[in-house]
């Protein structure tokens, strides 16, 4: 055997060790990393609100911006549609979801959390209606503001974000709190 022929085994060996180690090694820990993100992303307490920073838009009237931004928060998996209003600076959020599918109290952290993030980032959204199959709820960016207690815009830094939006979402009551401020009757 020639070391020319040596040298193409060799490499061969080399590549196939490779090929086996990318796909039976890191491939698979890739996965698991990217499914456990995907699974921290569907809870407001675990979403990574500053991936949402490249989602700040001036106009509610920005379609595909607010379908992006919608897209990355939780509850994203359920969506099945939008509608805006621009008159009145609304945008609706259609969900294939009917309310009593989930849990009270994480259904109503979500839905304060998603409308805090939409009115943080879309600076003259006025209003988020949530349609679900069964309901529909309104929430305001003024009582978001009340609620919060704190300029919008300036929660768009993500520790800002964190401290004020994500601690007062810790506990149960503060939640049931936020969502009856926030929601318009």
């Amino acid at each position: 055997m020639t070391i020319k022929n040596k040298w193409i085994i060799s490499l061969v060996a080399i590549g196939i060790i490779g090929f086996i180690i990318v796909e039976g090694v890191v491939n698979p820990k890739l996965e698991a990393e990217q499914a456990g993100y995907e699974a921290e992303q569907q809870h407001p307490m675990t979403h990574d609100f500053a991936a949402l920073k490249k989602f700040h838009s001036p106009y509610m009237g920005d379609f595909s911006n607010l379908s992006h931004l919608n897209q990355a928060l939780p509850l994203h998996d359920q969506l099945n549609g939008y509608q805006l209003y621009p008159e009145t600076f609304t945008a609706q959020v259609n969900y294939s979801l009917n309310t009593s599918e989930m849990d009270t109290e994480d259904l109503e952290q979500i839905l304060v959390y998603n409308a805090t993030a939409n009115f943080v980032l879309i600076d003259n959204l006025e209003q988020v209606v949530y349609q679900f199959e069964d309901t529909s709820l309104a929430l305001s960016r003024e009582a978001a503001q009340q609620w919060a207690g704190a300029e919008l815009n300036t929660l768009q830094d993500p520790v800002q974000w964190d401290s004020v939006v994500r601690s007062k979402l810790e506990k149960p009551a503060n939640v049931q709190e936020a969502f009856s401020q926030i929601v318009d009757n």
